[in-house]
């Protein structure tokens, strides 16, 4: 069995691929070959946002090492500050949400 590029989702929602039909009714024989059956799938519409979504957030940096630098930095020239308060308030407003 052979894999398909399924990135094509997106741009179209169709992939077509081309396969040997090695059903029982194909000779074995070296002068006859396996006829080709074309094979396709057509994605729904969510598929296709579904993939563009997926290719959107692969894009996108998990970690912002710029930030994690800085941070760093701070804590190891003792000028970063942990602001309780809005540490608090941001605990709260979760809490608020999850009832």
């Amino acid at each position: 069995m052979t894999t398909t590029d399924v990135s094509v989702i997106r741009s179209g929602g169709r992939i077509e691929t081309d396969r040997r039909d090695k059903s029982s009714d194909a000779s074995n024989s070296p002068e006859k070959s396996a006829r080709v059956v074309a094979d396709s799938v057509q994605f729904s519409s969510t598929a296709q946002q579904l993939a563009a979504l997926q290719e959107e957030l692969s894009s996108i940096d998990s970690v912002d090492m710029a930030k994690v630098d800085e941070i760093r930095e701070a804590i190891s020239d003792g000028s970063y500050r942990v602001d309780t308060q809005q540490i608090a308030e941001s605990l709260l407003a979760l809490e608020n949400e999850l009832l």
